[in-house]
């Protein structure tokens, strides 16, 4: 059944009129929110699950990460739920929730800023290579805070990572992600993931029918963005060579765990990625524990802290 409204109610006793569509997509709608110039509400469209999705919702408000950019410059680096919304003012059935509201015209998707022919058709020489490390450091920092909550993002990827010319960044999707509920002390998993950013032992793993964690998994592609931002949009298992003729797409690349950048006599890297000796000795030892040591041993992969303190102090 699909679900339409024009006012929403949340337990605070706020009343909500809701004003035009910003985006629509298969899961639910978001509107902008009259008279709240900060904030959007994303109502769902169907019922289906409804009630599993006001319990997730309801356990990310009461476990909020600490949102590192907000105290320092008033900025939503996570675009984390605000309040739950109900349909009527008896708060009874749950319909969305509200959440910050993004400006679109400022922040963009990652891979424009990463991928250096939109970097240059966007923003000429305006966006540095001081701007690419300040913008993975940022990531770090707002990972290191849903992690510390116990939560994970599952389905890290460049579309739901937002990135403005000053370097600030916004996570977005956050109720797709793993929320861990601190009141029964049990999770509501995450059922998707892009193959691009999955780790060797999740690559097959069927995530509609199986409960799985996803702490190490946002490690990976944690290495993988960051990677990406620091080497001009390459991904780090890209390569060609005899070791990888037989791995024609980036997920049979990852499976296979040739790392091009320690090994250029068996395979190369591409053509437009930067010399790997740009990146200072603790970045590169970085990306080994991610890539290499991490690819055989999960536990291996340096923690969103580590990215953290190394960009900060190799910088």
């Amino acid at each position: 059944m699909v679900i339409i409204v024009t006012n929403a109610y949340s337990k605070k006793g706020g009343a909500y009129q809701l004003g035009n569509i910003i985006k629509s997509g298969g899961e639910g709608t978001i509107f902008h929110v009259i008279g709240k110039n900060n904030s959007c509400a994303k109502i769902y469209q169907n019922s289906n699950n409804l009630g599993e999705l006001g319990k997730k919702i309801q356990a990310m408000i009461e476990n909020p990460p600490s949102d590192p950019s907000w105290i320092s410059k008033k900025h939503r680096s996570i675009a984390w739920p605000i309040e739950a919304l109900f349909s009527d003012n008896r708060c009874k059935d749950f319909i969305g929730f509200l959440m910050p509201l993004i400006d679109m015209k400022i922040f963009r998707e990652s891979h424009l800023y990463f991928d250096p022919a939109d970097r240059i058709r966007g923003f000429g020489g305006g966006f540095t290579w001081k701007h690419l490390w300040v913008t993975a450091c940022n990531l770090a920092s707002s990972v290191a805070s849903i992690h510390e909550k116990k939560h994970c993002i599952g389905d890290m990827r460049e579309t739901n990572i937002l990135v403005a010319p000053n370097a600030l960044i916004t996570l977005i999707d956050c109720d797709s992600f793993q929320i861990f509920n601190k009141t029964t002390g049990k999770f509501f998993y995450t059922r998707v993931g892009s193959g691009e950013y999955l780790p060797p032992e999740l690559m097959n793993v069927s995530f509609s029918q199986n409960d799985v964690d996803r702490y190490y998994s946002d490690l990976f592609a944690l290495g993988i963005i960051i990677f990406k931002f620091l080497m001009n949009g390459a991904h780090p298992y890209q390569s060609r060579g005899k070791l990888v003729d037989d791995a024609p797409s980036i997920e049979a690349k990852i499976i296979k765990g040739f790392y091009p950048y320690e090994d250029l006599k068996a395979i190369t890297p591409p053509d437009y990625a930067p010399p790997y000796s740009i990146l200072p000795t603790e970045v590169q030892d970085l990306f080994h524990r991610c890539f290499v040591d991490g690819h055989k041993d999960r536990e291996m992969r340096p923690t969103a802290l580590d990215w953290v303190s190394t960009l900060k102090r190799a910088f």
